[in-house]
């Protein structure tokens, strides 16, 4: 059984970074970096003058730096919990992130079309992301009442 079901900041951050390259890394070689006209991409890459996924990498780690300080501020506020908040929502963030990345290997490798357009996959990561995170704080909660 996991005694500590969230990554480390680094490991977390480790991991996410990861990610975001091989996100990049399939945009680039099977999409011919595309994935920056994305209607959420795109205003973002204009307002920085970015033409190159590989160039938007920093930019989506800082955008995911305050997305986890600011989930990690609303997890205190609104859930209560006020142990490893950050790395609740890192490891959160990780888990969604690797399956969308997951996702996108398998429509390039495999040309799995189930689900046709990425925006249709947001509900289901969506609750991946719920139920891992309310399974994560019943353990934090479990762990901190012992």
């Amino acid at each position: 059984m996991m005694k500590n079901p969230l990554f480390s900041k680094t490991i977390g951050w480790i991991i996410l970074a990861g990610l975001v390259l091989l996100d990049v890394s399939l945009d680039l070689i099977f999409a011919q970096g595309k994935g920056l006209e994305s209607p959420v991409w795109r205003p973002i890459a204009q307002l920085f003058g970015v033409h190159n996924p590989l160039f938007f990498t920093p930019l989506i780690l800082i955008i995911f730096y305050f997305v986890v300080k600011g989930g990690s501020w609303l997890t205190e506020k609104y859930d209560h919990i006020y142990v490893k908040t950050e790395e609740l929502v890192l490891t959160t963030l990780v888990i969604i992130y690797g399956f969308f990345d997951l996702w996108l290997l398998l429509v390039y490798f495999f040309n799995f079309r189930l689900i046709s357009n990425q925006f249709y996959l947001i509900p289901f990561l969506i609750t991946i992301g719920i139920i891992y995170s309310w399974w994560a704080e019943k353990k934090l909660k479990n762990k901190r009442s012992k």
